[in-house]
């Protein structure tokens, strides 16, 4: 073998077993909406956890799909090993439900979130959200039209802010058409 194939070998390796371990807590119920739930899981490092809850909205144009907690977890390996914890959460979608119905569902999630925040290991002063397109479109209204909750509402959580700490939001296929226009024609 190569020096080259052998430092491949040791990375892959070292990469492998970096990888965390995790609790999963599935399918929680933040509310419910013409008699269907609203669920977020919590992906959560078994070991290292630093505090710092993650949201990341699960939306593409505005539809919000469910998929196995286990799939979804691999997506967030590098923010899970570094002790985020990160909540995918699921929210009405379109076409049933328009933006303008959506967004209370992510502000009663992080509501929510910071509610229950020490169930799992979370310092609700440190929630950030993030995502791209539909998710970044979403992260961007949390983070930049919240509130500090509703002192009189009977449910105790609604009372929480829907306010966060950071807001990431990218589009993909923006950054994509940006690059291509960099390149100098052929």
């Amino acid at each position: 073998m190569t020096i080259l194939r052998w430092v491949l070998l040791i990375s892959i390796l070292i990469t492998s077993a970096a990888a965390v371990d995790i609790d999963i807590v599935p399918d929680v119920v933040y509310g419910h909406k013409d008699g269907m739930a609203l669920t977020f899981d919590v992906l959560k490092p078994k070991t290292g956890a630093n505090g710092v809850g993650i949201l990341f909205m699960v939306s593409g144009g505005w539809v919000s799909a469910w998929a196995p907690p286990q799939q979804s977890a691999s997506r967030f390996e590098d923010l899970l090993n570094k002790g985020f914890t990160v909540i995918p959460v699921r929210h009405g979608s379109s076409p049933k439900y328009v933006i303008p119905e959506i967004v209370p569902d992510v502000r009663r999630a992080v509501r929510f979130i910071r509610h229950n925040a020490a169930r799992w290991g979370i310092d609700p002063n440190r929630l950030g959200v993030y995502g791209g397109s539909a998710d970044g479109h979403l992260s961007l209204v949390l983070g930049t039209s919240s509130d500090n909750g509703d002192p009189n509402a009977t449910e105790p959580f609604l009372k929480e802010s829907s306010r966060v700490a950071s807001v990431v939001a990218y589009s993909p296929g923006r950054l994509a058409y940006l690059r291509a226009r960099r390149q100098p024609a052929a």
